[in-house]
């Protein structure tokens, strides 16, 4: 079979751009809660979008990571452009048969995976590079101060509290802060150890990143692998004979750990880039030894406040103890 159903010369395959626009209308519909609450009542068939319609998918997966108040910190997740280029390769292999294809098309094929790694890596390099060039200038607040007094710390400190409490409100704000917090704080840590006890306190620093890198990368593929396993509890619906009200609670739960699975995904993505970034900041050779030591000190600075981003809680969302009963009820205006 030719080589014409690969996807990056058939990028515009009716089929996979369909499976990715159902993919995201349906986190549309089960990650809001009123509608996910009419889904389980009537059913997707029955025309239920959000107010004002779905938005392109790809817009739907970069807004619901942060948006753009995020991307001058951690750059364009690549999410949605990945599930797209997932969903059409994976369109290409159904339709192909390797063993049906030529020689010339067997190497047209790996050139074009060639190429499509090539595009991914000089589109991250160049993420990478903008936002080398937006912490430089952010630090700068601080390393240009020239003033390591604690008035001085306190109102950088003030401005970025004030940066973290006006993000925090958008979509995973806080997850995103602790992210970028966590990464900022372990890539100062690791510089500013390596001139404590021989550089061994960097070392230690290198060390812990690595285990938690593991770590989270074996949380995403468990993550993974429990969505995997409620898409065939779904697949076998029906031979389960399983009621509508199990099969929708099947369903949102499904859609639940997909978004999971993506949050995981994308926060071991922007990780990753901030971890270069922090790098590139960090080893700037260009910058002497003194300015590349307050960069860090600010980056551990802005690392700390992110990384103490708390939600706000509503009265709501605060259970009522018994304690609380007993003090409401002894309280001046319970009184007689």
């Amino acid at each position: 079979m030719a080589i014409k159903y690969h996807p990056d010369k058939n990028r515009d395959d009716p089929t996979a751009e369909d499976k990715f626009k159902k993919i995201s209308e349906a986190y549309q519909v089960l990650s809001d809660p009123k509608l996910r609450k009419r889904y389980n009542e009537i059913g997707e068939e029955n025309g239920l979008k959000p107010d004002g319609g779905f938005v392109d998918p790809e817009e739907f997966f970069r807004q619901s990571f942060g948006g753009e108040r995020f991307v001058d910190i951690i750059g364009e997740i690549s999410i949605g452009r990945d599930m797209r280029e997932a969903l059409e390769s994976a369109d290409a292999e159904g339709n192909e048969n390797e063993q049906n294809l030529t020689p010339e098309e067997k190497a047209e094929k790996e050139a074009q995976k060639e190429k499509l790694e090539q595009e991914r890596a000089e589109t991250r390099a160049k993420r990478v590079d903008g936002l080398v060039t937006k912490l430089i200038h952010k630090l700068s607040k601080y390393t240009e101060l020239q003033d390591t007094s604690p008035p001085s710390v306190a109102a950088f400190t003030n401005i970025i509290q004030i940066e973290a409490e006006d993000l925090k409100h958008e979509n995973y704000g806080v997850e995103l802060l602790h992210a970028i917090g966590g990464t900022y704080t372990m890539k100062a840590n690791q510089y500013l150890g390596k001139s404590v006890a021989f550089g061994l306190g960097g070392m230690f620093h290198s060390v812990r990143e690595k285990g938690y890198i593991f770590s989270e990368t074996v949380g995403t593929l468990r993550t993974a692998l429990d969505l995997q396993s409620s898409f065939s509890e779904l697949a076998k619906a029906d031979e389960k004979g399983l009621t509508e009200e199990e099969r929708s609670k099947l369903e949102e739960e499904a859609a639940q750990k997909g978004l999971q699975a993506i949050w995981r995904g994308s926060k071991l993505e922007v990780e990753s880039v901030l971890r270069d970034v922090c790098d590139k900041v960090l080893e700037d050779e260009k910058a002497s030894r003194e300015t590349r030591k307050q960069r860090a000190v600010a980056l551990k600075i802005i690392g700390r406040v992110y990384s103490q981003v708390r939600p706000d809680v509503s009265p709501d969302d605060i259970p009522i103890t018994p304690e609380a009963r007993t003090s409401s009820s002894t309280s001046p205006s319970g009184t007689a």
